[in-house]
């Protein structure tokens, strides 16, 4: 499959400081990805930073899905999901903003329902939060974006992936060093599924 281990130093990256939140191996990938691309990458508030990236720990659906949902449990999915990465994106919005061709990236789960969750309410906040975002930062050339995504191997709904496959990390990780570029300088406030068409199927 072409760009399975990523293009190389090839999209104009080095010398970037990137700062990437999240403890998952799909965190640690995109930084090695940006590391490959001669990024700096860190994982604190730094003013030389132009690419901020917030990816959940825990990018899995909550197993709780009864409408008695615990008002602790709210919050922790809440808060993991849409606080954090708020509050991440607001400590670093003015030096992003000064820094030419600014990138900010979420990821996110979808907010589609196929069954109660509060995880499609934090996904729906985060989403909303950051297209607003954008609105903000008119006439800055700096983007935020969101990348939805898909099913893991041996999840049960991979069976009805139309590509017939769970997402791999570098169909992430391409997508995010493609977003951190010069060429997605028009793509803003857009929500890019990564998921081989299945939410294409749910609609």
């Amino acid at each position: 499959m072409p760009f399975r281990d990523g293009f190389g130093e090839t999209w104009g990256l080095k010398g970037k400081v990137a700062s990437v939140f999240g403890n998952n191996d799909l965190a640690r990938s995109v930084s090695e990805a940006l590391r490959k691309e001669s990024v700096k990458v860190v994982d604190e508030c730094n003013p030389r930073t132009s690419i901020l990236i917030t990816i959940p720990s825990d990018m899995n659906q909550t197993k709780t899905d009864s409408l008695d949902i615990s008002p602790s449990c709210w919050s922790a999915r809440m808060r993991d999901l849409f606080e954090s990465p708020r509050q991440i994106t607001q400590q670093h919005l003015s030096s992003i903003k000064g820094r030419k061709n600014g990138r900010i990236i979420h990821l996110i789960g979808s907010f589609e329902p196929s069954k109660f969750s509060v995880d499609y309410a934090a996904w729906g906040a985060t989403a909303a939060w950051a297209k607003s975002i954008t609105r903000a930062l008119d006439g800055c050339d700096t983007t935020v974006n969101m990348i939805q995504s898909g099913v893991s191997f041996g999840d049960p709904l991979m069976e009805k992936v139309p590509m017939g496959r769970g997402c791999r990390v570098t169909d992430i990780t391409n997508l995010v060093l493609f977003l951190c570029s010069d060429y997605s300088s028009y793509i803003n406030g857009a929500i890019i599924p990564v998921d081989g068409g299945l939410s294409r199927f749910r609609r």
